[in-house]
C-alpha cells in the first residue's frame, strides 16, 4: 500500500487514494475487508522535503457480532494523520512513538511512502472491543420450540432412586 510521493506537491493539496485488495491480498484477508479502502487527505508542506497528511481512513470489514455470532459488515471512518520526511536513510522507517501522527522517514532516492503497517494498525484500533451486529436493536433472546420444553428426565435416575429406596428400606 503505497503513497506515490509525486502526487505529494510542493503547495497544499487534496489527495485521494484508493487500496485494492489486490495490492495488499494478505493484509485485507487478516483485517478481513471487504471492497477498496479509501484514504483521503490534505496535504500540507512543511518544510523542503517535508509533508503533513491529515484526513481519514475509510472502507468495510466483516466483523462477528457478540450477541447473535453471525458475521456482519460494518463500515468505519478513522482519523489519520502522516508525517513524510525524504532523509538521508537507507530504507524506510516509521516512527510510531506519537500516538496520533505516522512518522515516516524515506530515502531521497525512494519516489513512495509504504503505509501498510499504518493502515493496518488504523484499522485494528477502530475496531469495536464487543461489535455489535444492531446496536440500536434490544437483543432479544428467541428460544426455539425445543428449549422451551422442559427436559426429559434421564430414566437411568428413575432406576438410580428405586435402587436408593431400596437400600434406604432393606425390609421393603
Amino acid at each position: 500500500m503505497r503513497i506515490d510521493i509525486s502526487q505529494i506537491a510542493s503547495e497544499t493539496t487534496e489527495l485521494l487514494v484508493s487500496f485494492e485488495r489486490l495490492q495488499a491480498p494478505e493484509l485485507f484477508d487478516e483485517l478481513h475487508l471487504t471492497g477498496p479502502l479509501t484514504l483521503s487527505v490534505l496535504v500540507s508542506p512543511q518544510g523542503a522535503d517535508q509533508w503533513l497528511l491529515t484526513g481519514s481512513l475509510s472502507g468495510k470489514q466483516v466483523l462477528t457480532c457478540v450477541r447473535t455470532l453471525e458475521p456482519f459488515e460494518n463500515s468505519f471512518e478513522t482519523p489519520v494523520m502522516i508525517r513524510v520526511e525524504r532523509t538521508s536513510v537507507a530504507k524506510q522507517e516509521l516512527d510510531d512513538d506519537d500516538d496520533e501522527v505516522y512518522s515516516y522517514r524515506v530515502p531521497m532516492v525512494q519516489n513512495f511512502v509504504d503505509v501498510t503497517e499504518c493502515v493496518r494498525e488504523l484499522v485494528i484500533f477502530q475496531e469495536p472491543i464487543r461489535p455489535v451486529k444492531d446496536p440500536d436493536k434490544d437483543f432479544i433472546w428467541n428460544a426455539d420450540e425445543k428449549t422451551s420444553e422442559k427436559p426429559k428426565m434421564d430414566p437411568r435416575w428413575e432406576k438410580l432412586k428405586a435402587l436408593k429406596r431400596k437400600m434406604e428400606n432393606p425390609n421393603g
